[in-house]
């Protein structure tokens, strides 16, 4: 009697390799410390349900962290025990988890 095991592994990561051109917009209103970026282009892989491709930045290192700065970001979405509570003072962004920027 053979055997087989078939491993699966499941990849959190969207479209991981992939950089989104974006710019920081400044620092949210309700999420303590975490940036807003909007992106250029829409993202066909992301939440559809945000306002103007801007999105709260989990994860966005400080050197990046200057309105109006154009970066490249790879990001996925955000795990459970990532997501930041937020306030109700402003509009309700979608969040995701950044990978990798660079400028």
């Amino acid at each position: 009697m053979t055997m087989t095991i078939l491993v699966i592994s499941c990849n959190t990561e969207k479209e991981e390799g992939i950089s989104y051109n974006a710019t920081v917009l400044g620092k949210g209103l309700d999420c303590g410390e975490t940036f807003l970026i909007q992106f250029n282009d829409n993202t066909d892989n992301l939440n559809s349900n945000n306002l103007d491709n801007i999105f709260y930045a989990i994860n966005l290192s400080n050197e990046y962290k200057i309105e109006n700065l154009e970066i490249k970001v790879t990001y996925r979405e955000p795990l459970i025990e990532e997501i930041l509570s937020c306030t109700t003072l402003g509009p309700e962004y979608t969040q995701i988890f950044i990978i990798e920027t660079e400028m």
